[in-house]
């Protein structure tokens, strides 16, 4: 089996679902803008890409259609260039990279792209609703249609969670993601966007369009305190999930060039790690959160790793109760645990997550000159992935 070298990677700033700079950007575009940096940072011709697989949590409607094959003919790879879009929620953009890296380490091609894309703003309000529930298995198993903040607050109350602990976590968090962005970090993964924009007059009512370049995340909240966060009201009567605790629902695209490691040494190419592999586990649907320590454990073993082993550790913030559960169960220090905030501050597009964990992730890798880390993120129905990466 051949090593998979990350060679470049890049994304959009996140933007706000609905309110923000990507509210009515159409997914190919936004795909394909990321796909086409990757490729120049790479330092690579747009026609050697065999294949692009991109994760989408949404697939339909603006990101529909197998966005991945349309976003790579857009971003000028050329019709020989397939491309296929995959779904599993939150988990996809870490799936997308399984698959690519699966087909380079065992000699299928040589260059593949792995990415992921949400446009929230465009699909989640207006989703295909027909038929949507399947009744049979929701009489035996209704959390499968549960939302995902119905399933926060299960886990919540179940392992004794307090809203307290909670509201403390998104604190550090928002702290960690100010000082990170008083560093740069995020701005060396970012590559702007100009679009336009719906924008509505609050007075009025009325909406008109406004050219704008998204070039920074729209979502941190670096004044976040936890009397502010106290004040919150719960969304559910008598949970502890809130606006402030929750990850923002967002829009935004990502993408990673993976290569034949071999073959990118032989042309001196940047490479930013290797992707050494990728563990699944599955859970009852309604403890959704729970599901990332698994996933991990099983990565562990399959890699022969310790826990002393790994220099940094990217628990998905789904929700504060997610990173808190998982954290625990797999005792992560955390000083190496989510360094640069996360999800609840920068915000999750479903799709792209998973992507923006990798590729930020390698980054952080070199900037410390450390050598091993461990993705874990939830997913949608009681699932969760997590990757096993090298620097």
């Amino acid at each position: 089996m051949k090593d998979v070298a990350v060679v470049a990677y890049c994304r959009t700033a996140i933007a706000k679902a609905r309110r923000g700079a990507l509210n009515q950007t159409h997914g190919i575009p936004m795909a394909a803008h990321v796909i086409r940096e990757a490729v120049d940072r790479a330092q690579l011709d747009p026609h050697e890409i065999e294949d692009v697989v991109l994760g989408c949590g949404l697939p339909e409607g603006a990101t529909g259609h197998n966005i991945a094959r349309n976003a790579a003919l857009f971003a000028g790879c050329g019709t020989q260039t397939p491309g296929i879009t995959i779904n599993r929620y939150c988990g996809s953009g870490l799936n997308a990279a399984s698959v690519v890296a699966n087909r380079i380490a065992a000699g299928e091609m040589q260059i593949g792209i792995a990415g992921g894309v949400e446009s929230i703003s465009l699909v989640q309000f207006h989703l295909n609703l027909d038929n949507f529930v399947y009744q049979p298995l929701q009489e035996k198993i209704p959390a499968v249609w549960w939302t995902m903040i119905q399933t926060a607050d299960f886990v919540a109350d179940k392992f004794s969670i307090s809203r307290e602990a909670q509201d403390q976590y998104v604190v550090d968090s928002q702290k960690r993601v100010a000082a990170a962005l008083k560093e740069g970090k995020f701005a060396e993964e970012i590559v702007p966007l100009k679009t336009v924009m719906s924008v509505k007059n609050k007075k009025t009512g009325e909406t008109s369009n406004k050219h704008v370049t998204l070039s920074e995340d729209e979502g941190p909240r670096p004044d976040t305190t936890l009397e502010g966060l106290t004040a919150l009201e719960p969304v559910n009567t008598g949970g502890t999930i809130t606006a402030g605790n929750a990850s923002q629902l967002s829009d935004g695209a990502a993408a990673v060039v993976m290569m034949d490691a071999e073959l990118a040494a032989q042309r001196n190419l940047p490479i930013l790690g290797l992707f050494r592999g990728m563990q699944l586990s599955a859970v009852a649907p309604k403890e959704m959160s729970i599901a990332v320590a698994p996933a991990v454990k099983k990565l562990m073993k399959q890699h022969r790793l310790n826990m002393t082993d790994i220099d940094l550790w990217e628990l998905h913030e789904a929700f504060a109760v997610t990173t808190l559960y998982n954290q625990d169960e797999l005792d992560t220090p955390w000083e190496i645990t989510n360094v640069n905030g996360g999800a609840i501050a920068l915000g999750h597009p479903y799709g792209m997550s998973g992507i923006r964990y990798l590729g930020s992730t390698l980054m952080e890798l070199g900037r410390r000159e450390k050598h091993k880390a461990v993705i874990g993120v939830c997913t949608a129905v009681g699932m969760a992935t997590a990757a096993y990466l090298e620097r």
